[in-house]
């Protein structure tokens, strides 16, 4: 009777099919779980690649605590005090597990916890880089608007070579160009050196200009470049000359519908850029002596704490992770379209 295949389905087929939408997620949800599982997975591989980075450098903690004049029976009771007598798999594993459980371990250098050691210094180097973000979008983002309004003009050539002359310069360079025109410029100004907000608003602001300068010029290239290049490709759409054709200006079609649309890549790239922030700030904070996490993650290295160093480029590794999930999520908010294609 049901040899066609159209008769009633089977108790178990109809059980499945409940079973399988009742476990469905959400398009959102489900993107946000892919993501977040991967982000995971790319973390459990960066630490197994910072912890046998850090361990090919020459020297150990023991050689650092002991000193240079000490002898070999000294430094291997310091190296079995410490663990570093251990199988390598036996160290990653017992560092691993107490990384699940919120231990991120103790600095040997001065015996505090590295994650309080973190939570001192994160807010400066978060203030420089949200001050170096704001840098970065108030002249990368409109200065390439305006080239591309007045591509092959005056602006537009000066924009192109000011944003290529970001993106070839490094961004020490810059920090060290700065330190030297300041301090013969203005005196007074503080070069180097960083002052706590909580315990001078007015210095902290101006001790954070320069290094914010430095980390938001080359990032601000960056943005003009593809906002010109963008808003370039915008003019070419059928909408933008329909826009056009029906008496708007050329800078009330922008406004009104060419921003928008161009700025999807934008995003991505200062998404990426933002993230970059935090590892370029392992130079400019050395530069401009601010106590934040790139300096810490040098002295650790220098210190050969290996903590402490594991601990900092597992932080880096989840800002890059973090800050790609906020561009994917930012971008159905600008674009519908991407959203509907997931």
């Amino acid at each position: 009777m049901h040899a066609t295949g159209l008769g009633p389905p089977s108790h178990r087929s109809v059980a499945a099919g409940l079973v399988g939408r009742a476990i469905a997620l959400p398009p959102l949800t489900a993107f946000i779980a892919r993501r977040v599982l991967r982000g995971l997975a790319v973390l459990f591989v960066l630490s197994i690649v910072a912890f046998g980075l850090v361990r090919l450098l020459p020297g150990n903690p023991a050689d650092v605590l002991a000193g240079p004049y000490s002898d070999a029976a000294t430094r291997a009771r310091l190296a079995q005090d410490l663990g570093l007598n251990r199988p390598l798999t036996e160290q990653y594993l017992l560092w691993l597990g107490r990384l699940l459980h919120g231990d991120f371990g103790v600095s040997v250098y001065n015996g505090l916890p590295v994650l309080q050691l973190i939570k001192q210094r994160l807010p400066n180097t978060l203030e420089l880089a949200l001050a170096a973000t704001v840098v970065s979008i108030l002249w990368g983002v409109p200065a390439g608007t305006i080239a591309a309004l007045r591509q092959g003009r005056t602006f537009d050539r000066l924009a192109r070579g000011a944003a290529f002359l970001g993106l070839a310069t490094p961004v020490f360079v810059f920090g060290v160009c700065l330190v030297l025109v300041a301090s013969i410029a203005v005196p007074s100004w503080p070069s180097v050196g960083f002052v706590p907000f909580s315990d001078q608003p007015a210095r902290n602001l101006q001790s954070t200009v320069l290094p914010a300068l430095a980390l938001g010029l080359p990032l601000g290239a960056t943005l003009c470049r593809f906002m010109r290049t963008s808003m370039i490709e915008v003019y070419e759409q059928d909408y933008l000359r329909t826009a056009l054709a029906t008496g708007a200006t050329r800078l009330q079609a922008t406004l009104r519908h060419g921003l928008r649309n161009a700025s999807g890549p934008v995003v991505t790239v200062a998404g990426l850029q933002l993230a970059g922030l935090v590892g370029n700030s392992i130079l400019i904070e050395n530069v401009f002596a601010i106590p934040g996490i790139g300096q810490l993650t040098v002295n650790s290295l220098m210190q050969k704490d290996y903590s402490v160093t594991q601990a900092c480029i597992l932080l880096l590794g989840l800002v890059y992770i973090v800050m790609n999930l906020v561009v994917d999520l930012i971008h159905p908010l600008i674009d519908p379209r991407v959203g509907e294609s997931r």
